[in-house]
């Protein structure tokens, strides 16, 4: 496990254009598919969303944990599916993850240990930790999101970008490029960048930031979605 910053920003198209244009060939896509592809993540909680209300009260000491599935329709991006607990010490993050089939992914996020059983050796000390983690918080599927994502390198730091947040209450079951959504998490117009590393953002950056009129912004995929069932829940 790894300590991390991660910053995040809601921006509009425009603010995004000028934003790529601006970084240029200093941006170099992940090498998945160009740096564009689909993702799908089933957020997972207790009984008593605990996640949920520690992510609105904005706790400096949070986990959740997650399945999440990548691949495309079309077989250009092959199937592959991670189960990964996050935890958040003030603005400090940390991630687990283990990568197996997606049966075994969400056994292991419902506390399930005898599922890595199932995964390769390399990947079973991260699953047990993940199991340890789950089973006694009784975790289960909460709901599943997909949006569409473009990632970037840009020297120490990872850019993401995600548009198109969809989200279900339904049928928790995360498959690659699954497209039956019809509900918004987030406004059509409006995306999640997210800027992660080590250390601190260069001062360049953030400079450039500031000049495009993007500044952080806290938000939560997972409390946006669950607001989009319950209106009168807040999404941060």
């Amino acid at each position: 496990m790894s300590a991390r910053f991660e910053h995040k920003f809601i921006v509009s198209a425009h603010q995004t254009d000028a934003l790529v244009s601006a970084l240029g060939p200093s941006l170099i896509p992940d090498a998945t598919a160009g740096g564009s592809y689909p993702v799908l993540t089933l957020y997972h909680d207790c009984p008593e969303f605990s996640a949920l209300e520690a992510q609105r009260r904005g706790a400096p000491f949070r986990s959740k944990v997650r399945v999440r599935c990548y691949g495309s329709a079309d077989g250009r991006i092959a199937p592959t599916t991670f189960v990964e607990l996050k935890r958040r010490d003030g603005p400090d993050g940390a991630k687990v993850r283990a990568r197996g089939t997606a049966a075994a992914c969400a056994a292991l996020a419902r506390g399930d240990a005898d599922a890595a059983a199932d995964l390769e050796p390399g990947e079973r000390a991260a699953a047990a930790e993940i199991a340890g983690f789950a089973r006694p918080a009784g975790l289960r599927p909460a709901c599943l999101m997909r949006y569409d994502r473009r990632a970037w390198s840009l020297g120490a730091l990872r850019l993401t970008l995600d548009r198109d947040l969809m989200v279900r209450h339904e049928d928790l079951r995360a498959r690659p490029d699954d497209r039956a959504f019809v509900r918004r998490a987030l406004e059509a117009d409006r995306l999640v960048l997210e800027v992660k590393g080590e250390g601190a953002v260069p001062l360049e950056i953030a400079l450039l930031f500031t000049r495009l009129g993007i500044r952080p912004c806290p938000f939560s995929k997972y409390a946006a979605g669950m607001a989009a069932a319950n209106p009168l829940h807040p999404c941060n």
